[in-house]
């Protein structure tokens, strides 16, 4: 079982951002920390940390389903997410080039690291206080499992900044 260090403590910044006013933990002995670590992403003892700084958009969850699944109930778990998709962007925007010969490595390394992170968010959901009903938590899950390929592809920034 996993633990969080603290609740958010977070200012917004319209039209959908946040910045976290203290750091955020996540820590879980079950984690795939082999698959986060080739890509880059740090998790000594299996603890996740968000900086305060970090920036999120919480959960990306459309505003027509809020009514059923709001950002706030899946918060925590949706922040930890975040930097992981943020890190395996960031390594693709570094590493990838179709030219490269070790190609098959690098797709390999950040499709292992996806698989890792939604299962990160599937942990932290269901360690999370108060508790997530497991409806939700499925819905989430496979929300980001099926669309979550997407997240994962460098922003320009990204890319420029590498």
């Amino acid at each position: 079982m996993g633990k969080f260090n603290n609740k958010i403590s977070a200012e917004f910044h319209p039209p959908k951002k946040w910045i976290l006013e203290r750091a955020l933990t996540y820590q879980n002995a079950d984690m795939e920390e082999s698959a986060l670590q080739s890509v880059g992403i740090k998790c000594p003892a299996s603890k996740i940390t968000c900086k305060k700084g970090f920036e999120t958009d919480l959960a990306s969850v459309p505003r027509g389903i809020w009514w059923s699944i709001s950002p706030w109930d899946i918060a925590r778990a949706a922040i930890i997410h975040d930097l992981l998709y943020k890190r395996i962007r960031e390594y693709r925007a570094e590493y990838e080039d179709s030219n490269d010969p070790n190609i098959e490595t690098i797709v390999g390394n950040y499709t292992a690291a996806k698989k890792a992170a939604d299962k990160v968010f599937l942990m932290a959901m269901e360690d999370a206080t108060p508790t997530v009903p497991k409806w939700k938590i499925k819905a989430a899950y496979n929300a980001v499992v099926v669309f979550g390929r997407w997240s994962i592809i460098p922003t320009q920034e990204e890319l420029y900044n590498t």
